[in-house]
């Protein structure tokens, strides 16, 4: 059962849960009732760490790329008039803030996944062969890579002013985001139209919720300094902007989503149907 789990780790031909249930599920009949118990504790306490350090990874990226692309698409036109360019660090600082929470979840996910799909205890060799051998392993490198180059190149943006190069850092976002992609049920289909439809997804999703840490960070310290009649000036030119940008995004989203609705479930008319007559 071992040997059938890391060959399915090696191969990707079987999810990381399936392997979890396979592995337990031979442990339980090998070796009795009483260490199947024991088994199916370890097996959740994996599973509550696999979740806490994924979401952890997700959220880093997603909020990574919302703030640059906050900053490069509401915040610097928005406040070029009042000179909010120098601001700009503290959204570097956050910008690194995030990218240091990316590279710690991502030196706790790999682990965490090689063991969980093997069910063998951790060791180099394992380890080597999950992060070369896996979609998981060898998507981890270029997502701690790229999500390091975002931040510095958001640093490079800031200290030359100029938003030519904060665009830059949203172009390699991008390609972060699709990490993400690679990594989903999307990817699986082996199909351009599904993976197109789930990686815009992840970008909308990112540039609304780039909004919901962008706006907090300038209120919390910055704007509060700033002259009454110069912050309401600012804000309202910053929320109409976002406004514009939520609104793109929320319509991306619910395109995108209504799409993989009908894509993965084939029989839904029926299906709408069938609970129509039922209510009626």
């Amino acid at each position: 059962m071992k040997l059938y789990a890391r060959l399915a780790v090696v191969s990707g031909s079987i999810s990381t849960l399936e392997l979890a249930d396979a592995w337990s599920a031979g442990t339980a009949h090998a070796q009795g009732t009483h260490h199947e118990s024991h088994q199916l504790v370890t097996l959740s306490l994996q599973e509550l760490l696999a979740s806490i350090v994924h979401g952890a990874t997700q959220g880093a990226v997603v909020f990574l790329a919302g703030l640059v692309a906050f900053a490069a698409l509401v915040w610097i036109p928005s406040a070029r008039a009042e000179q909010g360019e120098v601001l700009l660090p503290l959204f570097c600082r956050w910008t690194w803030l995030l990218a240091g929470l990316l590279v710690v979840a991502g030196l706790v996910e790999l682990p965490v996944y090689t063991v969980r799909a093997s069910g063998e205890a951790l060791s180099p060799e394992l380890l080597a062969e999950a992060l070369f051998g896996t979609r998981v392993g060898l998507l981890w490198i270029p997502r701690l890579g790229m999500g390091l180059l975002v931040a510095a190149v958001a640093t490079y943006a800031s200290q030359r002013r100029r938003l030519a190069y904060w665009w830059v850092a949203v172009v390699v976002s991008v390609f972060l985001l699709m990490t993400l992609t690679q990594q989903s049920h999307a990817a699986a289909e082996e199909n351009l139209l599904p993976f197109a439809a789930d990686w815009l997804h992840v970008v909308a999703a990112s540039a609304w919720v780039g909004g919901l840490l962008g706006f907090p960070i300038l209120l919390i310290g910055p704007l509060r300094a700033m002259p009454d009649e110069t912050r309401t000036k600012l804000l309202g030119r910053t929320v109409r902007r976002f406004s514009k940008l939520a609104t793109t995004a929320v319509v991306a989203l619910l395109v995108t989503g209504l799409y993989a609705v009908l894509l993965h479930v084939p029989d839904l008319p029926a299906l709408i149907g069938t609970l129509t007559g039922a209510l009626w």
